[in-house]
This record gives C-alpha cells, structure tokens and sequence, in this order.
C-alpha cells in the first residue's frame, strides 16, 4: 500500500514542531498526506499549503470540531482537501443521535458548495446501543450520503467490541476514511455522554511549565487506556480484511494512521514511522 496518511494529532507532545516541521518529518516517515487538527488558524492557508507541498505532503482531511466546520470551510477548501471529519460530539440516545445527523445534513450541504464531504468519526461510546443497535447507526442513517460520510476508527470501534469489518460492510458506500489505530483488547462501549449534560470538565492545577497536575486516579486511567494502542499488526484487528472491505465499498478510501500512545521503549516517533513500515509491507 503506498498512499498512507497520518493524523497529526499522532506526532503527540514528545518533540515539540512547528506544523511546516511536522510535515517533512511525516514525509521522511513515509507518509503521503496528512489529516489535520485545529491548530492551522495562525498560519495562512497559502503558506501552509505551500509548506505541505515543499515536503510532499498531500492535506487530504482535517480533523474539526461541529462548531466550527462552517468558519472554516473556506480557509480549508484553500488547502485543496475534499473531507472534513468532526473528531466527536456527545449524544447519548437514539432521540440526540438524531440531532447529531440533522447537525450533520445541514453542514454537509454547506460543505458541498466548496467540494467537500463532511462526516464523523467514533470512539468507543458511540457503540453503546440504544433500542437494539448503537447510536452510531442512528446517525449514519439519518445523513444524506451525498454530502454526509463516515470514518471509522477501527481501534476504537474493536475496543467496543465491534467487528470493524462488519460494520464497514453493514454501512457500504458511506465510509470514506478508515482511522489505521491498533488496537490490543476489547473493554466495551464507554458509557456516552449526554449532548445536554452541562457538567463542566475538570480543571487541574499547573506546574512550572503550563501542564496540568493529574490526579493519580486520572494517570492510572490513561495509563490503562494507552495500553490498548500497541504496534500495528499485532492487535486483534485485522486489517487485511478492513483493507478489503473497505475498497469494496468505496474507490476514494483514505486510509490514515492514528496514534495515541507509544509502546515498549520507542518514541512516538518510532512507532509513527513502524506503524507506516508495517502498512507499506502488509497492506
């Protein structure tokens, strides 16, 4: 396989870079494109542009939270990339998934105008089920497939307990990403949270240098959940088959690489260019 994409949420906070570094580091790694995050709005579109295709980078997507996707279809249609992914969004039933596909309809027919697809991609708790089926399933057919697309992360869909293969093959033609995270065990569907929960998140005190102080209950929590994300290929999901699925379905398939925790003694580096070595020798 040799069109690999990375989302850049992957390179983590080891080695801090600036974006124009990240992209040369992912093309020396041997991505060919890269999906983004929110942190692109300080840098003109022309120039970070300019900065992907002087390392050979392709910006095929951006990671965007449903907020603002609106704002900033314009900058991103400059970029040239034809999805646009929500990163997540609570909604805890049937009756506010539903909410969450209208939510949907109505950005990916602005979206349409410039070119783009707009879609969604799961954690763990949007398989949590709700009169028989998970919630995601609510929203997927709810939204217009001309403008409304899904990305399945197939780590965390495993984690649920979800057969990523059977998914993809339940809901043929409306997945056009695939999220390439490795995946060790299955520990269920989180519980999801209410779109109408107004709980404030927590704020912890900082250190010397700006980074929260955890309580240890949190750090033993993250430390458990990284664990699941171990070297790609040698988890429970089989990618192989997901590959082929996956292109069944669809021609325009991206397939892109996204990591949330090292493994053994390696950098996130390491295990950023591992993971795309395996794809390029396997898949």
């Amino acid at each position: 396989m040799k069109d690999i994409a990375m989302q850049m949420y992957s390179f983590g906070f080891d080695k801090p870079m600036t974006l124009a570094e990240q992209f040369k580091e992912a093309a020396r790694m041997g991505y060919t494109g890269v999906e983004l995050i929110r942190n692109y709005m300080d840098v003109p579109a022309e120039t970070l542009k300019q900065q992907a295709d002087e390392a050979g980078i392709a910006i095929v997507s951006a990671h965007v939270p449903m907020d603002y996707i609106i704002n900033d279809l314009p900058y991103l249609a400059k970029l040239g990339m034809k999805m646009i992914i929500c990163p997540g969004t609570p909604f805890a039933t049937k009756e506010e998934a539903l909410i969450v596909a209208a939510e949907l309809n109505c950005i990916g027919k602005e979206a349409a105008k410039y070119g783009i697809r707009v879609g969604y991609h799961n954690h763990t708790s949007e398989f949590f089920e709700d009169g028989g089926k998970p919630i995601l399933d609510y929203v997927i057919e709810n939204t217009d497939p001309e403008t409304v697309v899904f990305e399945i992360d197939c780590g965390w869909a495993s984690a649920a307990g979800i057969d990523p293969v059977a998914y993809i093959n339940r809901h043929a033609g409306r997945i056009a990403g695939i999220h390439v995270k490795e995946n060790g065990a299955v520990v269920g569907p989180g519980t999801p949270r209410s779109r109408f929960d107004k709980t404030p998140a927590p704020v912890y005190p900082k250190d010397e240098n700006g980074k929260p102080i955890l309580p240890p209950e949190v750090i033993a929590a993250r430390k458990e959940r990284d664990k699941l994300n171990v070297a790609t290929g040698t988890g429970i999901v089989d990618w192989k088959a997901v590959k082929a699925a996956a292109d069944a379905q669809r021609s325009d398939v991206l397939y892109i690489v996204e990591r949330e925790a090292n493994y053994g003694d390696l950098s996130r580096l390491e295990c950023l260019e591992a993971d795309c070595k395996w794809i390029q020798e396997n898949l």
